[in-house]
């Protein structure tokens, strides 16, 4: 593999890797082109890279007016940031519940013991999720209104074995009247809609009842 420009004399390269319109490609003879196009996988390894190797970039101010800089801010600004993050400030259309992701996204009330970007495209929306111990926190924010679907045995799954519960309570705030949701199984699929710059903020706590 090259970087454009960087070919040294006599060194065949056996590949090339380059940014088209914000997707990876590479090339190479064997196999053609390649693309990577899952944001939602770009965006979490850009959270978990060192920032030193982007050099000095300063992080502006988080002033968010709509759903649509939320996303910009996650996808294409927060990633690179050094050092603490500043306590961002919301547009009065942004709603609460995704205020509250947004928060979340950034570890702003706690980094807690593991993060998760679950599902996500730029300009369109996002769904991360944080564990603490044994509940776990998930958020979604959007520019359009739309419905989503959240899985939540895509991060039961990835909790210690010994820290899963048989059934959990949940405590949903979204964009309309909040719920809460007792005696819900790992395998739960629950349908939110989200309102355009909205969003979602559920906690799943280990139901009593399942002990």
């Amino acid at each position: 593999l090259h970087d454009s420009g960087r070919v040294r004399e006599g060194v065949t390269p056996i590949g090339e890797i380059e940014w088209r319109d914000g997707t990876l490609v590479s090339r190479s003879p064997g196999s053609g082109e390649r693309a990577w196009t899952r944001p939602a996988n770009l965006a979490e390894a850009r959270l978990e890279t060192d920032a030193a190797r982007w050099g000095q970039r300063a992080l502006p101010l988080l002033s968010l007016a709509d759903g649509r800089e939320l996303l910009a801010a996650a996808f294409t600004v927060v990633p690179f940031a050094r050092g603490p993050l500043p306590e961002p400030s919301f547009g009065d259309g942004v709603t609460p519940p995704a205020c509250a992701a947004f928060r979340l996204f950034l570890g702003l009330d706690g980094k807690g013991d593991a993060f998760r970007v679950m599902r996500g495209e730029p300009d369109d929306f996002l769904v991360c999720a944080r564990r603490f111990g044994g509940e776990w926190r998930v958020g979604a924010f959007t520019a359009d209104a739309t419905t989503l679907t959240l899985r939540f045995e895509d991060v039961w799954e990835l909790a210690p074995p010994e820290l899963r519960s048989t059934l959990y309570d949940v405590d949903v705030m979204r964009d309309g009247e909040p719920a809460t949701l007792r005696g819900i199984a790992p395998d739960a699929r629950i349908f939110t809609d989200l309102a355009a710059n909205g969003g979602f903020f559920m906690k799943f706590v280990p139901s009593t009842s399942a002990q």
